[in-house]
C-alpha cells in the first residue's frame, strides 16, 4: 500500500454556503495492485460487485439524462469566453490562493475585467 493525500476546500455544506471556505486534508492508504487487495481479504463479494456496478451505471445514466435535459433546454455550460461570472470567480480564486483577502481580490478582479458588481448580480 502507499499513502495518498486528499485535500480541498469546502464552500458549501449541508445544502448551504459556508461563511468562509473551509479547507480539509488527510492521508489514507491505497492499494497498488489486486494482490494487495486479496492479501488484505478486501475483495468485494458478489453482492458488493452488483451494488458497485449498478451505482456506476446509475451515475453514468444520471449524467447522460441531466446533460440531455440541459441540451433540450438550450442551457450551455459556461466557459471563460461566455461567462463574466466564471472569469470573475477564476480571478478571485487565484488571488485568494495567492494570499489576497476576498474583498481585495474582488476589487482587483472588477478592475481587471472592467465590470461592476451590478453586472454580475452581486
Amino acid at each position: 500500500m502507499k499513502p495518498e493525500t486528499i485535500k480541498g476546500t469546502m464552500e458549501k455544506a449541508y445544502g448551504s454556503a459556508l461563511p468562509k471556505p473551509i479547507p480539509y486534508e488527510g492521508t489514507f492508504d491505497v492499494y497498488e495492485n489486486v494482490q494487495e487487495v486479496r492479501s488484505a481479504n478486501d475483495m468485494p463479494n458478489d453482492e458488493e460487485v452488483v451494488t458497485i456496478r449498478n451505482q456506476q451505471r446509475r451515475n453514468n445514466a444520471r449524467q447522460k439524462f441531466m446533460q440531455a435535459a440541459l441540451d433540450a433546454a438550450d442551457i450551455k455550460k459556461p466557459t471563460l469566453e461566455s461567462s463574466v461570472e466564471l472569469r470573475l470567480k477564476n480571478i478571485v480564486d487565484s488571488l485568494v490562493a495567492n494570499g489576497k483577502s476576498r474583498e481585495k481580490a474582488l476589487e482587483i478582479a472588477y478592475a481587471a475585467l472592467d465590470i461592476t458588481p451590478e453586472q454580475v448580480g452581486a
